[in-house]
C-alpha cells in the first residue's frame, strides 16, 4: 500500500437528530482517483464536506496527511475544493483576471494564464465571469485550485449540467492535471462510465458503507442494482483499466 494521504474510520454526520451518514471508513492512497458514488440523498456531498471539515462529525475520525482536520492548520492550504454549484452574483464587473487576482493577490499573470490554459480556458482572462457558462466557470475555478498548488484536488459531481462530450473532455482535464502535478483526487460523481474510467477506487454509498475497492471488483452487476436500481448498466472503458 502507498502513502495514506486522507482516512475516515467509522464516520458519522448528523444533522437536527438525523444520521445523514453513518460508519464510512476509507483510505486515500496518494496519487490515486477516488470516486464517491450513490443515490440522490445518499450523502455524497455530506461525505466530501465532512472531509474538508466544512460539516463536523458526530463520531469517528477522520484524519488528512495524518492529521486530524481539527488540526490541520497550514495544511489545508494542499488541498483543492471544487464544488458542484458556485454561488456568485453573475452582474459582479469582474474579469477572470480580477477575479483571480482577488484570491490571490501575488500571483502574476503569466502564471494565470497558465493555469487557464492547463484547465483549457486560457482565452477567458479578460471574460466577464457573469457571461461564463457553467462548464467555463468550472474549469476556471480548477484554474483557481492549480494556482494554490494543492496535493489532493476535491470535486463534487463538477460536470453538473454540462452535456456529455463537455463532460468527456472536462474529466479528461482532470485526468491530465492529475499526472502531471502528481495529485490526488477524490471525486463525486452519478456517472458510472466515468467511475469505471478515471477511478481508481470506488466508494459506494448510501448513508452507509456499500463496498470500497478498485471499480472492476466492487462494481458488480448485484451492487449496481443496490445502489442504482435494477435497469441501470456500467460501461468499461478498457483504456483505462489496469
Amino acid at each position: 500500500m502507498g502513502e495514506v494521504v486522507v482516512e475516515l474510520k467509522d464516520v458519522t454526520v448528523e444533522l437536527g437528530g438525523t444520521r445523514l451518514i453513518e460508519g464510512i471508513t476509507m483510505q486515500v492512497e496518494r496519487g490515486s482517483t477516488v470516486a464517491i458514488i450513490g443515490p440522490n440523498g445518499a450523502g455524497k456531498t455530506t461525505l466530501l464536506r465532512a472531509v474538508l471539515g466544512l460539516v463536523p462529525i458526530a463520531s469517528g475520525t477522520i484524519t488528512l496527511f495524518g492529521t486530524p482536520i481539527g488540526q490541520l492548520g497550514d495544511l489545508r492550504k494542499r488541498l483543492g475544493y471544487v464544488p458542484q454549484r458556485l454561488e456568485y452574483d453573475r452582474y459582479l464587473p469582474l474579469t477572470v483576471r480580477e477575479m483571480l487576482h482577488a484570491y490571490l493577490p501575488s500571483v502574476s499573470s503569466a502564471r494565470m494564464e497558465q493555469a487557464l490554459r492547463e484547465a483549457g480556458v486560457h482565452q477567458l482572462l479578460n471574460h466577464p465571469i457573469g457571461k461564463l457558462s457553467g462548464g467555463q466557470l468550472q474549469r476556471v475555478v480548477i484554474a483557481l485550485n492549480l494556482l494554490r498548488e494543492p496535493e489532493i484536488l476535491f470535486l463534487d459531481e463538477p460536470a453538473t449540467g454540462v452535456d456529455i462530450e463537455g463532460e468527456s473532455r472536462f474529466y479528461d482535464i482532470i485526468e491530465r492535471l492529475r499526472q502531471e502535478h502528481h495529485l490526488t483526487v477524490v471525486l463525486v460523481s452519478h456517472d458510472l462510465s466515468v467511475v469505471t474510467r478515471y477511478a481508481t477506487q470506488v466508494l459506494c454509498i448510501n448513508r452507509r458503507l456499500l463496498c470500497f475497492g478498485p471499480p472492476a471488483e466492487a462494481l458488480d452487476a448485484e451492487m449496481i442494482r443496490l445502489v442504482y436500481g435494477h435497469d441501470t448498466t456500467v460501461y468499461t472503458h478498457r483504456e483505462h483499466q489496469p
